[in-house]
């Protein structure tokens, strides 16, 4: 009986052997309008980390610091905020002119081209209002109202990239973290 019972616990901590012998293959490559596609949107969502990066810096530093630094950072969010906004439409053309093979391809692209243009007057304002409050004699005001203006900032490239990334996953575009590995080659 306690040999029985030893095989027993022995075989529940044993890993299965038929997962042993699973073949993850990498996936396949993308054709070159895909790529191309993945390329113009990823570069896109990469200018809109400038703004995320600029409000952080915002975030960190109202409490403590002086007027000018304050103005700084209100100057660097409107720069942050123009650069994105003048890639809006480089963005919207590309996934305009995609070529999707099924209707959960078509329906998320016109839901995306719809959150670009949400998105292009959140980066409008962006830019006016910290372009306001980047003007001698803002600091206090930029103390007192930045962070907020900031936060609905981000708030619109949050729901920017949930589409986005609802998108790439209908037209079979995955998308890694910087410096992960592929599933297939990881060890």
């Amino acid at each position: 009986m306690k040999l029985f019972v030893l095989i027993f616990l022995v075989g529940m901590w044993t890993p299965r052997l038929d997962a042993q012998g699973t073949v993850v293959l990498p996936e396949a490559p993308l054709d070159s309008a895909r790529a191309a596609l993945r390329d113009d949107v990823l570069t896109f969502r990469d200018s809109l980390r400038t703004i995320d990066a600029a409000a952080a810096r915002l975030h960190r530093d109202y409490r403590q610091a002086s007027d000018a630094v304050l103005r700084s950072r209100a100057r660097v969010m409107t720069e942050a905020c123009t650069r994105s906004l003048r890639n809006v439409p480089l963005a919207r053309r590309a996934v305009r002119t995609s070529a999707a093979s099924n209707d959960a391809g078509r329906q998320t692209r016109r839901e995306l081209l719809e959150a670009l243009d949400r998105l292009n007057r959140v980066l409008a304002r962006c830019q006016t209002e910290f372009s306001t409050l980047s003007q001698p004699g803002q600091g206090e005001e930029v103390r007192g109202y930045g962070n907020h203006r900031a936060i609905r900032v981000q708030s619109g490239l949050r729901e920017y990239e949930r589409v986005l990334t609802r998108y790439l996953n209908a037209m079979g575009i995955r998308i890694q973290p910087a410096g992960s590995r592929s599933p297939a080659l990881a060890g």
